[in-house]
């Protein structure tokens, strides 16, 4: 369900509180003169489940409280509508990533319009456990860099490029990594799911939207997702306390480093799990997929050529 769907209570309206969600994102914020003591601000929350306008009357600015930022609720007893709002006490910036949320619910529409995309990403988090949940959501915690992770195309001119390209690769990734993995013992399918989804994160600083178009950005050009990504999960780690297995921790980090046939004076490791290797398979299957999608004939034969596949690619379509 999204804002389109979920009206603001009207006056006299009862709410349960105690049914809606607990975090909230902002979408917008305003922030208005009321007297000589005080302001009212107005802001419009979003979660999958519901969408409200709130006001609250402070004698202080809270400036931390931008739009993006995920939010708790603070009621002012029985909760009323007032000019199309409901009046609460104030709200709550949560500073420290939970592993309790979902971040996927709190992707408002104006980010994603797939919302059955979205919730299939939400499924896929749903699948980790608490602390690879706590790693995921201390590395996108901050509004900036998870929009730009959902927002993001996968690359500029190959596989998945249109904005949120990025996302839909990551989920389509976990997809079929899950699909390769499901009877095979020897796979860890969290260690899969996760790096399935971190696996291009990095690509959410790669690229840079200027003049709406995106182009490659200074650390694009210079260090590249795949050494972005691991800065961001140390950088989890040891700012939010995340705790993982060790064994979990080791297995994600070389799922996400290792690559098969690379130099040995790069100092890579080649792929020495199984979840590596189905990783690299998912990964492949998706981009290739994605290019030969676009670039097939509507009828059986040769479709356009496209430089990263290589060749004019070759489609059999069923006979009607």
């Amino acid at each position: 369900m999204n804002e389109q769907h979920v009206p603001v209570p009207g006056a006299g309206a009862d709410i349960v509180v105690e049914k809606l969600p607990r975090v909230f994102r902002i979408q917008a914020i305003e922030r208005l003169p009321f007297d000589q003591k005080c302001m009212r601000s107005r802001a419009t929350l979003f979660h999958e489940r519901a969408t409200l306008n709130v006001e609250w009357l402070s004698q202080h600015c809270d400036v931390r409280l931008t739009v993006g930022s995920l939010v708790s609720i603070r009621w002012s007893g029985r909760p009323v509508s007032c000019n199309g709002a409901v009046r609460i006490a104030r709200l709550v910036l949560l500073e420290k990533p939970e592993a309790s949320i979902n971040l996927f619910d709190t992707i408002p529409t104006a980010w994603v319009r797939d919302r059955e995309l979205v919730k299939r990403g939400g499924a896929i988090w749903a699948k980790l456990p608490r602390g690879f949940c706590h790693m995921f959501n201390a590395i996108f915690w901050e509004a900036g860099r998870f929009h730009r992770f959902v927002t993001g195309p996968s690359s500029l001119r190959g596989h998945h490029h249109a904005p949120g390209g990025n996302l839909r690769h990551s989920i389509e990734v976990a997809e079929r990594a899950l699909g390769l993995a499901a009877k095979d013992t020897a796979a860890c399918v969290h260690v899969l799911l996760l790096a399935s989804l971190l696996h291009d994160a990095g690509k959410a600083d790669e690229y840079r939207l200027v003049n709406r178009r995106f182009v490659l950005s200074d650390r694009g050009r210079l260090v590249g997702h795949r050494h972005t990504v691991i800065e961001w999960i140390a950088a989890a780690r040891a700012r939010y306390q995340v705790i993982v297995p060790d064994a979990d921790y080791l297995a994600l980090m070389h799922v996400l480093t290792c690559a098969k046939g690379a130099p040995p004076w790069l100092g890579m490791r080649e792929p020495q799990s199984l979840d590596a290797t189905i990783l690299q398979m998912a990964d492949r299957v998706s981009a290739q997929g994605e290019l030969i999608g676009r670039h097939a004939p509507g009828e059986t034969g040769f479709g356009r050529y496209h430089p990263h596949l290589g060749m004019r690619p070759f489609v059999v379509r069923p006979e009607v």
